[in-house]
């Protein structure tokens, strides 16, 4: 959910899905879900597997889709940097 500055003027975004959409490589983005999975919220975890490309039903728990992003996250920077680029 986006949060409201004080001033009451437009919606902000939370801080950790800021973090998380600049990160540069997917280990930077591993990181910082890891260390602030207890933060993150539906509309959040949504965000983030909409920028990854994550199709998800919305059955499963919090905790599944937090899981299958940081597991989708590991085995990504097991190949991103081995892959020609042409």
């Amino acid at each position: 959910m986006a949060e409201q500055n004080n001033n009451g003027g437009e919606p902000q975004i939370p801080q950790v899905l800021a973090d998380f959409l600049d990160a540069e490589t997917v280990e930077e983005k591993h990181r910082i879900l890891e260390e602030h999975a207890g933060e993150v919220d539906e509309h959040m975890v949504l965000n983030m597997e909409i920028s990854l490309d994550i199709v998800s039903d919305g059955k499963q728990s919090l905790d599944d889709r937090i899981g299958y992003i940081l597991y989708y996250l590991r085995t990504r920077s097991r190949f991103e940097g081995t892959r020609l680029r042409f």
